[in-house]
């Protein structure tokens, strides 16, 4: 049997038992022998699984009413009577929830959503008591004369269950598992002593006929809602309705002073509920007001960051123009004292990654500036055959293989080259660093058993190249053999000054990501397991990290290049 299947029926029987228990410990002070008592926690069971589970539960209200009459009430009107009244009321609270789940979020996470689901349920009390109360007066049950009495009785005990019953319900799959200390447990016991002891002064000995001191019983529920907001708010209340109606059967409180209590019990329960939304609601800003504030530092150094980058590109560009020149000269004068061939082919690469450095210098200039440039088409192939290039001492230092897939005749795409170089080679740095624990070379890495035939099979880069799902657009990706993304690592990948390094400022990720947004691109990052990214060959898992980066104009109107 599918799980969801087993759940669907498992719930039948479990909420036919809670059903009939919370009836029969309820039913007191009854009104004629029906389900009209003091308060109805059967009601917030109702209205809290229609709420999660909306219309379809109704047929399973309507069994568990007509079971508990038969049951607990041994059937005190006709079968008919009270299949009627329960369809009444079964239909009501489905219809309910089925509204108010569209209403207000199930986590009640917010004091307007408190407010909603207590007033929705007012009013459909009201029309569900109206028919309730019909039906049974039209049976003679009562006087048309009392109408207005019993309904005002059912509509408050009905209420009170909701009150009390309907946020357990929908916060129980939300609430934090209980976990064992003394402090907690002594903090129960103290709130518990508390309620028992105001219960005492309104119930015991001391207590005079007018119950003066029925108020006090807010202070240890408004303790607990203050502390624990909504959750210790609804546990609070429950113990506080339990304990008061196990007190009123106790000292045998009269039926004629029941509507007095349960007015002072509604207004009790919906008190607290409303305090601990409260306290809730204005922990949750205040959450979020530190996160924002820690966003808005986030920023601040991002910003120094980008001030200091500027500062530095303009201090280094003089010193990397006189470091060019003495290059250049220096490679002239080989060439014309004929010095030995590889010293010549040592200046020529000098010289090579000087100016490589002056236009990642000049090119860092005009990003921090903002400037608009106008991109010129820029070849995928070229762009991925520079970077294997420039990767080259990176993939002998981390004793990684390196690689390229690009798919064929794709079209040039339209970007900074010496930017795009940037993006792709720190992910590939990134990628290097991950199957490299700690970032350290291989052969610094203790334990090491495996032969390097092995380790370089399994460190293996792919820059590949492909055409994008979306139209227009070209997929530059890295995919890696590393060991994939954590989940506390993915939720925060791109976040700046968030890193796993050690030595690492956290801002790598975060400014690949803001190249590839100023290009008009998208960046994500995935583990995969055997299988490929974009057309790729398949992977032995790892990483892939991938964006997106449109076509060039002249390319998507004229053809591919």
């Amino acid at each position: 049997m599918p799980q969801t299947a087993r759940h669907r029926w498992m719930l039948i029987p479990a909420y036919l038992a809670a059903h009939m228990f919370l009836d029969w410990i309820s039913f007191i002070h009854a009104v004629s022998s029906i389900n009209i008592t003091p308060w109805n926690p059967p009601a917030g069971l109702m209205m809290g699984l229609s709420v999660l589970l909306g219309l379809r539960v109704a047929p399973l209200f309507w069994l568990g009413l007509t079971i508990a009459d038969i049951v607990v009430r041994d059937l005190p009107v006709p079968l008919g009577t009270a299949l009627l009244a329960n369809g009444i009321v079964a239909l009501g609270y489905g219809v309910a929830g089925q509204l108010l789940r569209k209403a207000i979020d199930p986590g009640l996470s917010r004091l307007r959503d408190i407010v909603l689901l207590l007033g929705g349920s007012a009013v459909a009390v009201l029309v569900i008591g109206l028919g309730f109360v019909a039906v049974h007066t039209a049976a003679g049950l009562f006087k048309w004369a009392d109408f207005p009495e019993v309904l005002l009785r059912f509509w408050t005990g009905e209420i009170i269950g909701i009150a009390v019953v309907t946020p357990m319900v929908l916060l129980a799959p939300r609430m934090p598992a209980l976990r064992w200390s003394w402090g907690g447990a002594a903090e129960v016991l103290a709130h518990g002593a508390l309620i028992g002891f105001t219960l005492w002064l309104d119930f015991g000995p001391l207590a005079s006929s007018q119950y003066e001191h029925f108020y006090l019983l807010f202070l240890p529920a408004m303790a607990v809602a203050v502390r624990h907001g909504l959750g210790g708010a609804v546990l609070a209340s429950a113990a506080t309705q339990a304990g008061l109606i196990a007190a009123i059967q106790i000292t045998g409180v009269d039926t004629a002073r029941m509507a007095h209590f349960q007015l002072l019990m509604l207004t009790l329960a919906i008190t607290i509920l409303l305090l601990g939304a409260v306290v809730s609601e204005r922990r949750r800003v205040e959450d979020r007001l530190r996160v924002r504030q820690s966003d808005l530092a986030h920023a601040s150094r991002l910003i120094e960051a980008g001030e200091m980058a500027a500062a530095l590109a303009h201090e280094l560009n003089q010193p990397l123009t006189a470091t060019m020149g003495y290059a250049r000269a220096a490679r002239k004068i080989a060439r014309l004292e004929e010095s030995s061939p590889r010293l010549t082919e040592i200046l020529d690469k000098t010289v090579t990654q000087a100016e490589r450095a002056d236009r990642v210098i000049r090119s860092l200039r005009d990003f921090v500036r903002k400037g608009a440039r106008d991109r010129a088409p820029l070849p995928v192939a070229t762009l991925i055959a520079e970077c294997l290039t420039l990767a080259g001492p990176l993939a002998s230092r981390h004793e990684v293989e390196i690689a390229a897939e690009v798919a064929p005749a794709l079209p040039a795409i339209a970007g900074d080259a010496v930017q795009l170089q940037q993006a792709i080679l720190n992910l590939v740095r990134n990628a290097a660093e991950a199957m490299t624990p700690d970032g350290a070379r291989p052969e610094e890495q203790p334990g090491r058993e495996q032969p390097a035939r092995d380790q370089s099979r399994r460190r293996r880069i792919v820059i590949f190249a492909c055409p994008a799902a979306q139209p227009g657009f070209v997929a530059i990706g890295v995919r890696d053999t590393g060991p994939g993304l954590a989940e506390v690592v993915e939720r925060n990948l791109f976040a700046p000054f968030v890193t796993t390094k050690p030595t690492g400022m956290g801002l790598g990720l975060s400014i690949v990501r803001t190249i590839i947004d100023s290009h008009g691109g998208t960046l994500t990052a995935r583990s995969c397991s055997g299988s490929a990214s974009g057309g790729a060959n398949g992977a032995e898992g790892g990483t892939v990290f991938q964006f997106t980066i449109p076509v060039h104009a002249k390319e998507t109107d004229g053809g591919s290049a």
